[in-house]
């Protein structure tokens, strides 16, 4: 470790350096994710012009059935605007943490993969970390402690601000559910103020947040078997396959991303003794905030996958491989994480980064591990067959194409064309089919009047009365392959 010497500061600042330098360049080197693709095609009304992602027949779109989604205001600009917009709120995370952390929590957040990776797809973790982050620090009182009622009523509605840029709620429910969150808190607060035994557990930080770990996935149970959201319905129509899928989450959100792709394993072992043996009411708010943050993401993310293998009838549990970067919403969680851990220091000196003790070498061998993985993501982003794809398509105002590929993330897939087709301005319009379909009987009715056909790289058949106008090979990271226009012969 001669040349990586995780005691001398120099190091940690070259750290640093590297670390946004890598979120400066993937700005570059990347192409927006998928989800951002999506975003971007959501018109004034927050329709998507091509169709709702969940068509009523599966593997077929329909652009009459736009949908209803929300999406934050940042999206309805360039691809340079999303992503330097992203940037600039990251940055202030990192600046944040170093100012009141330390350089070393700092080093080691600008260098995080998932953020990298966020960052140069245009994701919204960022602004899911500077919510959170927010709310965290109301309602713990981690800036003052007065006006307790009405932090926390802020902050609810800061954490309402998460569903409502993933489109789960609207500009109503983050008031109303925000006042409720708010409320509780404050409830809470006042509960661990009373000297009455039965309320001790509540300063308990390790009780305190097994508890309410349990009341959330509870609540979320109960929101899957009264089938409040389509998401959570598939716990009643797939239960076992929910309960797998549970499995795969900890291990994918909590194993890989928090505890590796956040260094912290480390560091967990004397800080959930800490956690034990501490009586202090404002780290039981803090540990119970991220347990319940933890179980939510969880949950949320076991039940994504499930409805989404049961929705494109995709094999089980090959999807986790497809859709396991989803455990990087766990990234909201990195600042509370260091916020606590410098409360632990404090209240019993539990090690942290910046103070890390015997574990310096333990953190020093996984930050090698990990920054492979942050050189990845950084320097070679990712790449979208479908801009190629969509350059070679010669398409006039007003006409219509056929995209066809697998039923797996189709429909995500179809809106990366919209952007680049310039879609909106000349009057396009896409459609799609899954290969689990009857497409090529469809060209010849209800699609007749498209022109042009684009067969993802899974696609192998071309249709009687077509011929291959243009082709390219596809990303290996993106499953490799060579993907074809066609035209009418």
């Amino acid at each position: 470790m001669v040349l990586f010497n995780l005691d001398d500061e120099r190091t940690w600042k070259g750290l640093l350096v590297l670390g946004l330098f890598l979120n400066i360049v993937v700005c570059f080197s990347s192409d927006l994710g998928l989800d951002t693709h999506v975003k971007m095609a959501v018109d004034a009304d927050g329709g998507l012009p091509w169709g709702d992602l969940r068509p009523e027949v599966a593997g077929v779109s329909d652009s009459s059935d736009a949908g209803e989604r929300t999406v934050l205001p940042m999206y309805s600009g360039s691809e340079a605007s999303i992503k330097a917009f992203a940037l600039v709120v990251f940055f202030a995370l990192v600046g944040y943490v170093h100012r009141t952390i330390g350089e070393r929590s700092a080093a080691i957040l600008s260098l995080s993969p998932a953020f990298i990776f966020s960052v140069g797809r245009g994701y919204e973790e960022v602004y899911f970390a500077l919510a959170f982050a927010v709310a965290f620090g109301l309602f713990t009182g981690l800036w003052s402690s007065n006006m307790r009622l009405l932090q926390n009523l802020i902050g609810g509605c800061m954490l309402m601000l998460i569903p409502y840029s993933k489109g789960m709620s609207g500009p109503s429910s983050v008031l109303l559910y925000g006042a409720l969150l708010g409320a509780i808190g404050y409830a809470w607060h006042s509960l661990q103020e009373r000297e009455s035994s039965r309320f001790t557990w509540m300063r308990n930080p390790f009780k305190a947040s097994c508890a309410i770990a349990g009341a959330v996935g509870t609540v979320m149970l109960l929101v899957g078997i009264f089938d409040a959201t389509p998401t959570f319905g598939v716990v009643k129509d797939a239960p076992l396959r929910f309960v797998s899928a549970i499995v795969f989450s900890l291990f994918d959100a909590i194993g890989l991303f928090v505890l590796f792709g956040m260094v912290l394993w480390p560091l967990l072992k004397p800080a959930v003794a800490a956690l034990r043996a501490t009586d202090d009411a404002q780290i039981a708010t803090m540990a119970a905030m991220i347990a319940a943050a933890m179980t939510a993401i969880v949950f949320y993310v076991a039940a994504l996958w499930t409805y989404e293998s049961v929705l494109w009838g995709a094999s089980w549990p090959g999807i986790v491989w497809t859709m396991g970067n989803n455990g990087r919403y766990m990234t909201l969680l990195f600042i509370p994480f260091v916020v606590l851990l410098k409360q632990l220091n404090l209240k019993a000196g539990t090690p942290t980064f910046e103070v890390p003790g015997h574990h310096m070498r333990a953190i020093g061998v996984t930050l090698l591990l990990l920054l492979p993985l942050s050189l990845l993501a950084g320097i070679h982003g990712q790449t979208m067959w479908t801009d190629e794809a969509a350059d070679a398509m010669n398409l006039e105002s007003g006409d219509h194409f056929l995209f066809v590929s697998d039923a797996t993330l189709g429909m995500h897939w179809l809106y990366t064309f919209y952007e680049p087709l310039d879609a909106d301005e000349k009057n396009l319009t896409g459609h799609w089919r899954s290969t689990d379909t009857n497409w090529i009987g469809d060209i010849d009715a209800e699609l007749s009047h498209v022109t042009t056909i684009v067969l993802a790289p899974e696609v192998n058949n071309v249709p009687t009365g077509w011929s291959v106008e243009s082709s390219g090979e596809a990303d290996l990271l993106n499953g490799g392959g060579e993907w074809r226009v066609l035209t009418r012969t």
